[in-house]
Parts: C-alpha cells; structure tokens; sequence
C-alpha cells in the first residue's frame, strides 16, 4: 500500500475529455448518473442480436479453413468485440472480418478503422499527449495512429452536432451512443432544475462536449480489450476441454431448438443459458484482464474492517486488491481453485438422476462469497458494462458452440491428449501489457466441425 493521488494516476485517460473513469467525488456521481443510461435492457437487445450476427459470420469463416485451422481465434475474437462495439456505438454493422484486409498503411476510412487503430496502439496513446502525433516526419506507423485518432475526433464531433440540430429541431435521435448521452444528460439536468428536486439529480450541469467524447472512448477502450480478451481465453479453454464443450452444448440444444439465431430473443433466451454464463465467469475468476482493480481513499482517511481488526488507511492512497490470490484462495473456492470448471459455478436442487429437462429447470448461477469473485470491480464504482459483456459473450458462445466441437490441430508426432496440454500451456503462459493476455495465442490452430 502506498500513497499515489488517484487524479495523476488515471488522467492518461483523458485522451479525448474527462470521463467518468478520471472523474472523483461529487464530479463522478454527477458523471456516473448522467451516463448511465446507455447501459440498459433495452440496448442490450440490439448488442444480442448484432453478437449472435457478428458470431455466425465469424463461425462461417473459422468452417472455411478446414483441417488446417483457424489460425487465431484471439484475432478473431478481437474483431467480433469491435464491431458489436462499433454497432454499440454508433449503429453501425460491418462484414466480419473486413477490416483484416485493409493494408497497414492505409489511413483509417471509418468510424470503426480509427477504432480499431486506436484500439490496437492504446498503450503508445496513453502514454504520449495526443500533440505528439502532429509531429512532422513522424514514422508511417505513428502516422497512422495520429491520422486515427484525429478522424475519430472528427467523427464523433460530427455525430454530436448532428444530434445537438436533431435535439433542436425537436426530432428524435439515432440512437446511439452519442445520442443517448446528450440526450439523458440534457434531460435529467432540466429535470432537476425544473422540479426542484433535491438530491444527486438536483440541477445537475450537463455534459460538455469534451466530456461526452471522453465517455465515449472510455466505453469503447474499457468494453473492447476486456471483453475480446475475456473470449480469447475461453475459446482455447474450450477447446482444451471438449468436456466442457458437451456440457454446454446440452444447455444450448435444450433452450435453442431452431437453427434460426432471429428467433433466439433475448429476455427469452439470455436468462436461461446459465451454463453458458459459466464459462464466463470462470475464465474472468482465473484470468481476469484487470489483475488488480485500482481503488483511492480521495481526499478524507478511509477505515477498511478487515478479519476482525480496524485499518486506518490515510487520504491519497492507493489500495490495488490482488485478484488473482482473491479469485483463486481455497477457502472460497475449495482445493481446485486453480483449476478451470465452470460446473463450479452451477447450483441445482435435483439429484444427478432427474431428466436433463428438469435439472435444466432448477439450475442457477452460485453466489460466491461477498467480496470474493470481483471480476467487475464492487461497490459504486463497479463496471456499468457488466451486463454488456456477458449478453454479448453468451451470444457468441451459443452461436459456435451449439452445433459445433472444436479442437487443436495436432502437429506431427503429436497425440492429441499432448496437443490439449499444449493448448493449456499457450493459456498458461501469459503477461500483463496494460491488461492480461496471452503470449502466443497464435500458436495453437483449432478446428471446427459438426456435432
């Protein structure tokens, strides 16, 4: 535990405007009420139903390569997090997959290249003040990052001026991200000051320009990596369990009876596939991309109560739980703890014997221990995404894993026990750049076929 003020140490995030990631005490609560209305149900039936699009492109093209294999199924799982991020975003559906083709040194085109670009050199845009990429004579690759991160720019001041004229002429908005930000902050700041009510609301200034482009690329940021790396790791884990693969695809073809994913509705659907769910988080409890959650004591003293005793923590400091011991300690999660099974997470009330049907019925997800699974971070400060990335996981999963088997591709003199155990040591070897992933994922081709 060490001091470290918490505005020093976040404000790298404030590459396009103050968000609520950066934002601290009354400035968050305004930030955190004014953009939490795009996180809700009624987004969550278009993320579904573009997942499962995006997916059954992506399976389409995985089946094409044959007994030679998917050559990165991370790559892959990158591109699908994008471009439901991109139709999160701003409504818009891309062909799975095309963005791949484009050469290097080609200037981004579109809201989702400049994206992308972005996303793929977060790091190097964290680190350097966006001047930095106005420099002359700057290398092509630095070059394309600054290009990227000026059309991103562009484009979404150019969304935000078209749902301000729409606002003003009375019309409805889009939709999107944009809109739905400008629009719930104006809203609710009148609200406040027209009703004179009291509390957080009360005349609650709306978000300036900067900061709804802030927010929109701290949602685009924190809801692309985490999530594409979250499918990353459970595909390979997948794969080296073909165990795990029957167990859900009971589930999926008990719940998902047609081959046609538009009838596959979401409040129907989603709630059921616990199973699925499972998969989920158990990589996240043994693989999470945030390895430590960074959480501040501000400006006042904090007392954190802790096996029976009072730790006075002083103001400034910063306190980062280690996820990986929290996650993985016996005590909560029993002698296996670092091993990957998902059915751990699964509570049922029928015995073994009972019918598949039944069993299905009385199936639930387990509640941990308070405070010992915090995948999406807890308290007030916890992940408004958590839902996001779950419905657009379970979309996904459903989508390869219902008619589906997949498995490494064996290489010469190779079993293909030995090739499993390969698949868990690619998992296995993993570092942190910025967020958890593998080394190699590349390394291990998977092939896909028919049930």
């Amino acid at each position: 535990m060490f001091r470290y003020p918490a505005d020093k140490h976040l404000e790298m995030l404030n590459v396009f405007g103050p968000n609520v990631s950066t934002a601290e005490g009354p400035e968050w609560q305004r930030q955190r009420k004014l953009t939490a209305t795009p996180f809700n149900d009624q987004k969550n039936v278009l993320i579904w139903a573009e997942a499962l699009r995006q997916a059954e492109d992506m399976l389409r093209s995985w089946l094409a390569y044959g007994e030679k294999g998917v050559p990165s199924t991370a790559d892959d799982s990158r591109t699908l997090a994008l471009h439901v991020l991109a139709f999160a975003a701003f409504q818009k559906s891309y062909p799975f997959k095309s963005w791949m083709n484009q050469n290097s040194s080609d200037r981004p085109t579109t809201y989702r290249d400049s994206l992308a670009i972005i996303l793929k050199n977060v790091l190097i845009i964290l680190v350097l003040p966006v001047k930095a990429f106005e420099i002359p004579f700057l290398p092509a690759k630095w070059a394309r990052v600054g290009w990227a991160v000026a059309e991103f720019r562009r484009y979404m001041l150019a969304q935000l001026a078209e749902e301000k004229q729409l606002a003003a002429e009375g019309k409805q908005g889009s939709g999107n991200l944009i809109s739905n930000l400008l629009r719930a902050s104006d809203e609710l700041a009148q609200s406040g000051q027209s009703t004179r009510q009291t509390g957080p609301a009360r005349g609650l200034k709306p978000l300036t320009q900067d900061e709804i482009l802030g927010n929109v690329f701290v949602f685009n940021f924190a809801g692309h990596d985490t999530t594409a790396i979250s499918l990353g790791y459970s595909m390979l884990l997948m794969v080296a369990h073909p165990g795990v693969q029957d167990w859900v695809a009971e589930e999926l073809n008990h719940y998902l009876l047609s081959d046609d994913r538009q009838s596959w509705k979401y409040d129907e659907v989603f709630p059921k596939l616990k199973r699925t769910l499972a998969v989920l988080l158990e990589t996240l409890r043994l693989y999470n991309p945030l390895p430590g959650i960074p959480k501040y004591t501000g400006d006042q003293p904090q007392v954190l109560q802790a096996n029976g005793r009072d730790i006075n923590i002083p103001k400034d400091t910063l306190v980062v739980p280690n996820l990986m011991a929290l996650h993985t300690h016996p005590r909560y999660w029993g002698q296996d703890s670092l091993t990957w099974r998902p059915s751990r997470w699964i509570e049922t009330s029928d015995p073994p014997t009972s019918t598949l049907g039944t069993r299905f019925r009385t199936e639930s997800i387990m509640t941990p221990p308070k405070g010992s699974f915090i995948a999406w971070s807890e308290g007030m400060r916890n992940c408004p995404g958590k839902k996001f990335a779950q419905v657009e996981f379970v979309a996904t999963m459903a989508t390869v894993f219902r008619n589906y088997k997949a498995r490494p591709v064996v290489k010469h003199g190779e079993t293909l026990d030995e090739a499993k155990v390969r698949v868990l040591n690619v998992v296995k070897n993993s570092t942190v750049e910025l967020l958890l992933q593998m080394k190699d994922p590349d390394s291990v081709a998977v092939t896909w076929a028919p049930r």
